[in-house]
């Protein structure tokens, strides 16, 4: 199950308009909290932390959907454990 609904996210959720406006203000508060470290670091170094943050944010949306769909799968079978 864990495989489909990867799938079913990056073939129909991940590209939509509502995630890239979620991946926008994903990468906005990125740049807001690297903001000091990016003034000290090189560009190398700010680029390789950066990429940490977005790898993060982005198990961090596909682990959220999945969570979401099984929840309200669990809802509609009136399977519900709060």
């Amino acid at each position: 199950m864990q495989n489909e609904l990867e799938g079913l996210y990056n073939m129909l959720v991940s590209q939509t308009d509502i995630m890239k406006n979620v991946d926008e203000l994903v990468e906005k508060q990125i740049e807001h909290e690297l903001m000091q470290f990016k003034e000290l670091a090189t560009w190398i170094d700010y680029e390789c932390e950066r990429d940490k943050y977005m790898a993060v944010a982005e198990v961090a949306k596909k682990e959220s959907f999945m969570a979401g769909f099984n929840y309200a799968v669990r809802l509609l079978e009136g399977t519900h454990n709060p």
